[in-house]
């Protein structure tokens, strides 16, 4: 392991999702202090468009023409300028412009999450490697996630002035990342490269699939929690909802250390359908939350984030990247972000927009008995998509890597073996 270049990558992971915590994690409660609340789920909803239409063909360039770190760079620099404007059209309650503003912030943002994970498993071992650095995401989310609530910008639109100096920051960083060349660049250009055929054929492995589909209906639970539980922190009579959410980054941190020990003891199948079932016990608890006079529930429910998401979305992360051959790397991940950030948050907002406008139509305290109603239908789907995930689904990559392992001990898990 390259000691330097490793730190280098948890600096990356940190300042990336620093950055994407300060405009993201409590924009449903920004627009809902300015007036628009009703147009939380269409913000979304953009995002999840935005996603669909730039991660893979950011992706294929990023494969075949210029170095990721670069790519990574440039977007960044031009969402950050972006980003600058964004609190002038918010606060003047704008709503197209804040809409249409927000839609360049995910066509520019989301394919440097994917490029990001990308370039890390360009230098790493996946599986012992991935959720060691990732976890500085984790840091990063926490720590601005603390600024934000201690210094009462939970919903201000001083989030996103903090979001595009982090994005400065990063752009410039990005260029002192190790360099990370296009593994394509030197194989001829062919239309079905505009259309990044080869990644979408990844669609034809089964298990790929299935996995990709279960995603992108958990993103309806995903997003009920990302976009709303904001709202409901301050129906419940907190004020400093973003302090409050890092109670489950904080419990990410310690799962994201478990997450390669749970994958190589377990496999696949069991880490993910364990990451499924965490979402139906947080939904039911945050719904049991909304009529308890304490705050036992709602903080068990905000610590089960570590397994939601470490052990459902990071380990899909890595699943993505056993599946996809080196040279389409930067695109396979591409395709895991426009399956549950593009057209899974798309559908998902779609869908949360219409549960919460019709469902939770009172504010404050008031509201709190319709919250109950709110967090049942999440619930439901969770469960849905874990039947669905237990019978179709077989950990084929694990089983044949921990041969391999066993065998060679040269690299850990290699890429090409689960294809």
């Amino acid at each position: 392991m390259n000691i330097n270049i490793t730190s280098r990558l948890l600096v990356m992971m940190f300042i990336q999702y620093f950055m994407q915590g300060a405009w993201n994690m409590t924009m449903g409660l920004v627009l809902s202090s300015y007036g628009m609340a009703n147009i939380i789920g269409n913000a979304y909803a953009l995002l999840g468009l935005a996603t669909i239409l730039s991660p893979l063909f950011i992706g294929m360039i990023a494969d075949r023409f210029f170095s990721s770190q670069k790519v990574m760079a440039v977007l960044h620099i031009i969402n950050a300028a972006v980003l600058f404007t964004v609190p002038q059209f918010v606060e003047a309650q704008n709503v197209g412009m804040t809409l249409f503003l927000i839609f360049i912030v995910g066509l520019l943002f989301y394919p440097t999450t994917a490029l990001s994970n990308s370039i890390t498993f360009s230098h790493i071992n996946g599986v012992k490697m991935f959720p060691v650095i990732r976890v500085f995401g984790n840091f990063g989310f926490m720590v601005v996630g603390f600024i934000m609530g201690e210094m009462g910008f939970s919903g201000s639109t001083m989030t996103w002035y903090i979001a595009a100096c982090s994005g400065i920051v990063l752009a410039l960083y990005c260029l002192t990342l190790p360099d990370t060349p296009p593994k394509a660049k030197d194989k001829p250009f062919a239309p079905r490269d505009i259309l990044c055929l080869d990644a979408l054929s990844l669609f034809k492995d089964r298990y790929f699939a299935i996995l990709m589909f279960s995603i992108f209906v958990l993103m309806i639970p995903k997003t009920a929690y990302s976009a709303y539980i904001p709202v409901f922190i301050k129906a419940l009579g907190f004020d400093n909802a973003a302090s409050m959410m890092q109670i489950g980054v904080a419990c990410e941190i310690v799962f994201m250390f478990l997450l390669s020990f749970v994958l190589l003891k377990f496999g696949f199948k069991i880490t993910l359908a364990l990451g499924i079932v965490s979402w139906i016990i947080r939904t039911v608890l945050f719904s049991y939350a909304a009529v308890d006079s304490g705050t036992t529930f709602l903080i068990i429910g905000l610590l089960l984030q570590g397994l939601c998401w470490d052990f459902f979305f990071t380990a899909g992360d890595i699943y993505v990247d056993k599946k996809a051959k080196p040279e389409i790397r930067a695109q396979a991940q591409g395709i895991r972000f426009i399956v549950s950030n593009g057209a899974g948050l798309l559908f998902a907002s779609t869908v949360c927009g219409f549960i919460f406008n019709n469902t939770v139509t009172e504010t404050g305290a008031a509201s709190l008995p319709q919250w109950v109603n709110y967090w049942h239908y999440p619930t439901a789907i969770a469960g849905i998509v874990f039947i669905f995930f237990i019978f179709f689904f077989k950990d084929d990559v694990s089983k044949k890597d921990t041969a391999n392992t066993n065998s060679s001990k040269k690299d850990g898990l290699n890429h090409s073996e689960s294809q």
